[in-house]
């Protein structure tokens, strides 16, 4: 093999590991119609009050960025936010379809007596197992539920489902303290270094690494041990958008859904090749590689040109795509207190 070869080939490994690397599985290159709700639990002082209420509030903002309706996104906050109100807005998103996509934000104080959890709210608090029975019911195929709340990891595997990705501020019940969690969670959504794969989405994956790697900085910082430790269950994460930002952000009411799910579905293929590898000859491997990669360079490219350029056919842009490095997404600007990168090896946490 010539250097140029071998270059070439260094270059296509480098894109497919800049490529979404989490990806496990391909989504049908179809946009589902998320469906969201937010809820903003009792302080139990003024101070918290008006923390929980601005967080729920930029939660809520990023989700209609992403919705089709006003109606897709529900918001309940101060007295608004009771028992009654919250398992309404759940039966009322179990008329969706499983085509659906359903986000919940449970932000606030939690506790758990050894027995129950209980999320609090104004009235009678609402509890681990009528969260649990409430959810069971929900129709969608892709769940992601954020109970950022304290004691929150008491029920991350009573909830724990093959559809449904979990997120919880603490590793269970005993992690009682109020959580940096949810600042964190807040601030990864607004800040393009979360973007690990650089494809101006931030995905329920990314979020959560950048917010467990903030908190630890954020304890490391004051000198205090940890009194929260965030997790994790399910296994597509990386499938599920909760934020955009940069030219994609700028450009959506003229970009197809369907594209950007199509770019998810390709993303996936070359993350399942990665996998395959060891079972491929080396000409196979890069082969394939370097078909999918400039296919993920077309979409993107499509992505990137807004609306008003000059039309290019689909067959003059892969035409043209052998001549040149392909495409990504931009690079977000330097930030001097971005949370750094997960190395290649480090593990993706899960349920302890």
């Amino acid at each position: 093999m010539n250097n140029r070869q071998t270059t070439s080939r260094n270059v296509l490994a480098t894109m497919a590991l800049l490529a979404p690397l989490y990806l496990l599985q391909a989504p049908a290159a179809i946009a589902q119609t998320a469906k969201t709700i937010v809820v903003s639990g009792l302080g139990g002082n003024a101070a918290y009050d008006e923390q929980f209420t601005e967080f729920s509030n930029a939660i809520a903002d990023h989700a209609r960025q992403l919705s089709k309706e006003e109606s897709d996104v529900i918001l309940l906050q101060g007295e608004q936010a009771t028992k009654q109100s919250i398992l309404e807005a759940f039966s009322d998103l179990q008329q969706h379809t499983t085509d659906d996509s359903i986000r919940i934000f449970l932000i606030g104080h939690g506790s758990f007596d050894g027995n129950e959890y209980k999320y609090n709210i104004p009235g009678p608090d609402l509890t681990g197992t009528e969260l649990i029975d409430a959810v069971n019911q929900l129709p969608a195929s892709q769940q992601l539920l954020v109970l950022a709340t304290s004691a929150s990891g008491a029920v991350l595997e009573p909830l724990a489902a093959a559809h449904r990705v979990v997120i919880t501020a603490t590793k269970n019940g005993r992690e009682r303290n109020a959580v940096k969690f949810t600042e964190h969670l807040v601030t990864g959504m607004a800040d393009p270094s979360a973007d690990l794969d650089k494809d101006e989405t931030i995905s329920a994956q990314e979020l959560f690494q950048y917010v467990e790697r903030a908190v630890a900085k954020h304890y490391e910082g004051e000198k205090l041990l940890a009194s929260e430790h965030a997790r994790l269950s399910g296994d597509n994460a990386v499938t599920i958008e909760l934020a955009r930002y940069g030219t994609l952000l700028a450009n959506q009411a003229e970009i197809s859904e369907d594209l950007i799910a199509e770019r998810q579905q390709i993303s996936a293929q070359i993350s399942s090749l990665r996998n395959r590898k060891a079972d491929l000859t080396e000409d196979e491997y890069f082969d394939q590689l370097q078909s999918l990669m400039l296919e993920l360079a077309t979409i993107q490219r499509a992505i990137d040109t807004p609306a008003s350029a000059p039309d290019q056919t689909l067959e003059q842009t892969t035409e043209q795509a052998p001549e040149q490095t392909p495409a990504l997404a931009p690079s977000p600007p330097a930030d001097d207190n971005a949370i750094p990168a997960p190395s290649d090896d480090e593990v993706t946490p899960g349920v302890e």
